[in-house]
């Protein structure tokens, strides 16, 4: 495993303190740093230049660095709790835990600049190649950053409210207005994410009320328009990998006002 110099930490509603008792499993990252996913899409032309004189070939791999997990994992937990996945590697919860997802990942790099001298300047994400489907690119460090400086502004209030809204939704699935599959918890906290600072009051109704009053009055094409990923650097209905449906998360924002 060290060939891959594997730095492992969470993701998710764990990651994020936005964790609810209807979320049932743990998303931990497994990121090989000994070799990178360029994106110097934000490079100008010298740049770009200058970091193709420099790049090399990568030793490494993230189908190996997925077999090196697996072994590891089955080898600490037993054959029979570990279960290949598409995205990831998934080992059964024994009494006291809860599921978790292992995701095997290599590190990203959407470079900002790349300077003649001095270091290039990159947001750190992550490249997840599945076993079959498209490479998906996100920034969970990003992310989990943002979140805490959101919550900061907010007077420590945006994250219970992330999780109010998350429960919500899960008691409008009870009664049958939503279905199992809309709005997943990572939806709702961008959506969430998005609402203005000046909502997230110390009234735990208010709160709620302010923000899915802000959100109800966007049209699908204006939520596609506005509303951005807690990373902010994709577009929760744009580029986000995700794939989420606007009109989708539209009805369902209807629905959970209707339903308050």
């Amino acid at each position: 495993m060290q060939a891959y110099q594997p730095e492992v930490f969470l993701q998710g509603s764990y990651a994020n303190h936005t964790n609810t008792r209807g979320d049932s499993d743990v998303d931990i990252v497994v990121m090989m740093k000994s070799a990178y996913m360029p994106d110097i899409g934000r490079l100008t032309v010298p740049e770009i230049v200058r970091y193709n004189a420099v790049s090399s070939p990568a030793t490494t791999s993230v189908e190996g660095l997925r077999q090196a997990v697996t072994d590891a994992l089955n080898s600490y937990y037993g054959y029979e709790r570990v279960h290949p996945r598409n995205k990831c590697i998934r080992v059964d919860k024994q009494s006291g835990y809860v599921d978790a997802d292992v995701v095997p990942a290599q590190q990203h790099r959407l470079y900002e600049s790349f300077p003649a001298y001095g270091e290039p300047r990159f947001i750190e994400g992550i490249s997840i190649q599945p076993l079959s489907g498209r490479r998906i690119v996100n920034y969970p460090k990003e992310h989990i950053k943002n979140g805490e400086a959101k919550n900061r502004k907010c007077s420590n209030f945006y994250k219970p409210t992330v999780r109010q809204i998350k429960r919500l939704r899960r008691a409008a699935v009870d009664a049958g207005l939503v279905g199992k599959k809309d709005a997943p918890g990572y939806l709702l906290e961008c959506l969430t994410y998005n609402a203005p600072t000046s909502y997230f009051t110390s009234d735990d109704t208010q709160r709620v009320i302010k923000v899915l009053s802000w959100l109800q009055s966007f049209s699908a094409s204006e939520l596609a328009a506005t509303i951005k990923s807690c990373d902010d650097i994709h577009w929760l209905f744009k580029t986000d990998p995700g794939d989420h449906n606007e009109y989708l998360a539209h009805k369902t924002i209807k629905t959970l006002w209707d339903f308050l």
